[in-house]
C-alpha cells in the first residue's frame, strides 16, 4: 500500500478547511457505514473500507456502486444475508 497521506478537506460555501484525520467515516440511512482511509490506494486511489463483521454474523456489506453522470458515481452499501446450509 502507498504510504503517501490522502488530504481530507470541507468545502463549505466556497471556503476549504483541511481536516486532521485518518479516515472520514460515511454514515448512511439504515445505520450502514464505509471508512475512506487517510492513505493512498494503488495507482494513487482513494481507499474505501467497510469495517469486517464477525465470520459468524449472518450477513455481510458489500460495496454498490452506480454510474450516475458522466463526472458522477453512487456510492453506498448493501447488507446481504448469509444463505443457510442444508445438510
Amino acid at each position: 500500500m502507498n504510504t503517501e497521506r490522502v488530504s481530507f478537506r470541507t468545502i463549505r460555501d466556497g471556503v476549504t478547511t483541511e481536516i486532521a484525520a485518518d479516515a472520514i467515516e460515511i454514515a448512511l440511512p439504515g445505520g450502514l457505514s464505509f471508512r475512506i482511509l487517510a492513505f493512498a490506494g494503488r495507482k494513487d486511489s482513494a481507499t474505501l473500507h467497510m469495517p469486517a463483521d464477525d465470520p459468524q454474523a449472518p450477513s455481510f456489506d458489500v460495496f454498490c456502486v452506480e454510474p450516475g453522470a458522466a463526472n458522477t458515481l453512487f456510492v453506498s452499501v448493501e447488507r446481504i444475508q448469509k444463505r443457510q446450509l442444508e445438510g
